[in-house]
């Protein structure tokens, strides 16, 4: 009798692993490695011209959560945040872009459906906040249930890259890039990183567009390969574009300047682990804004309980016929209201015209 009830035991126990891993593979967010997404604009939207000093923002916006809190994957324990301090954040974030009024707008992590921060669309104020007439997003972390951890899990969860414009934008795609080297059962809860690349039409120049792109790579890969290959993605992404196609490409990397040294940052040196630091080459064959990167003035990044940035790992690169009029940190402004960890960047430029 002991005995049939065990193995009936052990059935049953099978059946649910069965279902478990069934539902795994049917609710698991599976993009293609390349993704057409249809922009959504308004009749205010401009024509970007040649010649004319146009602005962007890129920031990585900590889910709209505050960084007043030590979250469970940076050592601490909190996974759910109270709704008052969700709401407290997005408006202060919606009044730095607003403040900001750039014309372009380059976000990483923005929530909009996730049990973490009660379930509220970010993107629909942080659009009314940039005044967009045009936006695009894209997911990369998207679960109807994500059990980690264990003892307080994370449940539904979609985060989105997200495109904002004043001018229109014609097209935009998402791509796929290279995912961490994990079992495929962690693989399936975990973030899916992405680069959302759009089309903004330009009067006045040789090429017809002007090519943006916005990006957030993984965090935590501990020199496992990964960061190598998804910048190998970046730079066939950038070196794409002949000499007189501009392009913009921003975001959160995870990786310090080449000429930073990890050690300093104590224990989160482990953070930056691979042997040769992939941005190395990216940097060495793009331009990017605030020169030179590892001026402390430069850093974006404020670890918990720390009240200054320690270290650069969001950047903007560009090329092809651009001119870089202005960039700086917005320091102060993000660092008032305990908004992110991570500090926005603004840059201004203009697109050169065929007579220089």
């Amino acid at each position: 009798m002991k005995a049939r009830a065990l193995r009936m035991g052990l059935c049953c126990i099978g059946i649910a692993i069965l279902l478990l891993v069934g539902g795994l593979y049917a609710t698991e967010y599976r993009p293609p490695s390349m993704l057409e997404i249809d922009p959504s604009c308004t009749e205010d939207s401009t024509v970007l011209q040649a010649g004319v000093p146009f602005s962007v923002l890129s920031w990585n916006l900590q889910y709209g959560a505050s960084r007043r809190h030590h979250f469970f994957y940076d050592g601490g324990d909190t996974v759910q945040v109270p709704l008052e301090d969700v709401e407290t954040t997005v408006a202060g974030i919606s009044a730095l872009i607003r403040d900001a009024d750039a014309d372009l707008n380059l976000l990483q992590e923005v929530d909009r459906d996730s049990h973490r921060t009660h379930n509220h669309d970010q993107l629909l104020p942080f659009a009314e906040a940039a005044q967009s007439a045009c936006q695009a997003s894209a997911s990369y972390h998207k679960s109807p249930f994500v059990p980690h951890p264990p003892t307080d899990p994370m449940g539904r969860v979609q985060m989105d890259l997200a495109l904002l414009t004043k001018p229109t934008m014609e097209r935009a795609i998402r791509h796929q890039l290279p995912l961490l080297n994990e079992s495929r059962i962690r693989q399936a809860f975990n973030l899916k990183r992405a680069l959302l690349e759009a089309h903004i039409p330009i009067n006045g120049a040789e090429a017809d567009h002007l090519a943006i792109a916005v990006t957030h790579l993984s965090a935590f890969s501990h020199g496992d390969g990964t960061m190598s290959k998804q910048i190998t993605a970046l730079e066939q992404w950038m070196a794409q574009h002949p000499p007189d196609q501009p392009w913009i490409l921003a975001g959160d990397l995870n990786l310090l300047p080449p000429d930073d040294n990890p050690a300093r940052l104590g224990e989160d040196a482990e953070l930056y682990a691979d042997g040769d630091n992939p941005i190395a080459s990216m940097v060495a064959r793009f331009e990017a804004v605030l020169q030179p990167l590892t001026d402390p003035e430069n850093r974006t990044y404020i670890p918990f309980d720390a009240t200054e940035p320690d270290r650069k790992i969001d950047y903007i690169f560009f090329g092809g016929p651009l001119i870089l009029e202005d960039s700086r940190v917005l320091k102060e402004e993000s660092l008032r209201g305990d908004l992110s960890d991570h500090l926005p960047i603004w840059a201004r430029f203009h697109i050169q015209t065929p007579e220089g």
